[in-house]
C-alpha cells in the first residue's frame, strides 16, 4: 500500500510553524520552554485535535500525539523529533522529524488502515540546549538517563530556572492531558534535516543514519592580566585572547578534519563584555568539543 502522502501539506504545515520565532534570515529562534517553544506546541496540539488524535505531556514537558491501535495495552511505535531551536536556528531543524511524522500519521489515518500498536509522534523538550543545560533534556529524563529534580535549579543566561520555566509551559499548556514520564516503546525512528552538504553534493534524496557521532567536551579558562592596549609592551603582555588563538591550530593538528570534526566555540571575555577597546584581556573562557561516532579518535 503506498500512503497518500500529501507533499504541499507537508510543506505549508513547515512554513506555518516556522512563523513562530522567525528571524529576518529566514531560519528560527524558539528556544526551550520559551514563549514561542509553547505557541509551536500548541499548534502541533490544534493540528492534532482537529484529526481527533489524543495529545499528552509528561512532567519535564514532552509533548506526545497519539493514534491508537486496536490493542492499546501495546507498546507504540514511536517517531518524531523536536520543536525548539538554537537562537539562529534553521527552520527545519527538528520541526521537520516532528512534522513528517505527522503527515504519515495523517496519511495512515485517512486510509482508514488499522494497526495492532498504536502509533505516536513526539516533540522531545530542549533537544537543543542553548537555553538550559544540558540539551536533550526532554528523551535523557523519558529514558532514565536523568532525573528531572536534578535539573531543576540550573539557569538560562538571564538566570531564569528551568523549573521556572517548565512550570510557565506546563501551566499554558494546562488543558493537555497529563501522563508519566517514560514508558515503554516498540520501535522508535526520526527523520532529520541533514545538517551538512553532503545528500545534496551526491544528488540524495535520503539517508540512513549508520552511527551516532560522541562528543568530548571541554571548558578552558584562559588567564592573563589585563592591561593598557596602547601602551603595554608586547613582550610584558599576557594576554588572553591571544592565548586562546594560538590553541586553535594545535587542535587541528590533534584532531585532523579527515578523522574527525572539531569545532571550537569561544566565549566573549569579561574585558569585551565590558567594552573596553584599549584593554588587553585578561580573561577568556573557550569551550572546545571534538565529535565522532569512533571513540578511539576523540579519545
Amino acid at each position: 500500500m503506498t500512503l497518500p502522502i500529501d507533499e504541499q501539506r507537508l510543506w505549508n504545515r513547515h512554513m506555518t510553524m516556522a512563523q513562530i520565532g522567525a528571524t529576518p534570515k529566514g531560519g528560527v529562534n524558539r528556544q526551550a520552554l520559551s514563549p514561542e517553544d509553547v505557541r509551536a506546541r500548541q499548534l502541533l496540539t490544534a493540528w492534532a485535535r482537529e484529526l481527533g488524535f489524543t495529545v499528552s505531556t509528561d512532567e519535564v514537558g514532552n509533548l506526545f500525539v497519539r493514534r491508537e491501535g486496536t490493542d492499546s495495552n501495546t507498546a507504540p511505535v514511536l517517531t518524531g523529533s523536536h520543536l525548539d531551536s538554537q537562537p539562529t536556528g534553521g527552520k527545519f531543524d527538528g520541526a521537520y522529524g516532528v512534522l513528517a511524522g505527522f503527515e504519515a500519521l495523517q496519511a495512515i489515518h485517512e486510509t482508514g488502515v488499522s494497526t495492532k500498536r498504536p502509533l505516536e509522534v513526539v516533540a522531545w523538550v530542549n533537544e537543543e540546549g542553548s537555553r538550559f543545560q544540558p540539551g536533550c533534556t526532554g528523551s535523557l529524563i523519558f529514558s532514565g538517563k536523568a532525573r528531572l529534580d536534578d535539573l531543576l535549579a540550573n539557569e538560562d543566561p538571564a538566570g531564569m530556572k528551568f523549573g521556572d520555566a517548565l512550570q510557565d509551559s506546563l501551566n499554558a499548556l494546562s488543558d493537555i492531558e497529563r501522563r508519566p514520564t517514560g514508558f515503554e516503546v516498540d520501535t522508535y525512528i526520526e527523520a532529520h534535516i541533514e545538517q551538512g552538504p553532503r545528500l545534496e553534493a551526491e544528488g540524495l534524496p535520503i539517508g540512513i543514519v549508520t552511527g551516532i557521532q560522541g562528543m568530548h567536551r571541554y571548558s578552558v579558562e584562559v588567564i592573563g592580566d589585563e592591561a593598557h592596549a596602547g601602551t603595554a609592551p608586547l613582550k610584558t603582555r599576557k594576554d588572553a585572547l591571544k592565548a586562546a588563538a594560538e590553541m586553535v591550530a594545535p587542535l587541528r593538528r590533534r584532531w585532523p578534519m579527515r578523522r574527525t570534526q572539531c569545532a571550537s566555540r569561544l566565549a566573549a571575555s569579561r574585558s569585551h563584555q565590558a567594552r573596553r577597546i584599549l584593554c588587553q584581556a585578561g580573561y577568556f573562557s573557550p569551550s572546545i568539543s571534538a565529535t565522532r561516532y569512533k571513540r578511539p579518535l576523540i579519545a
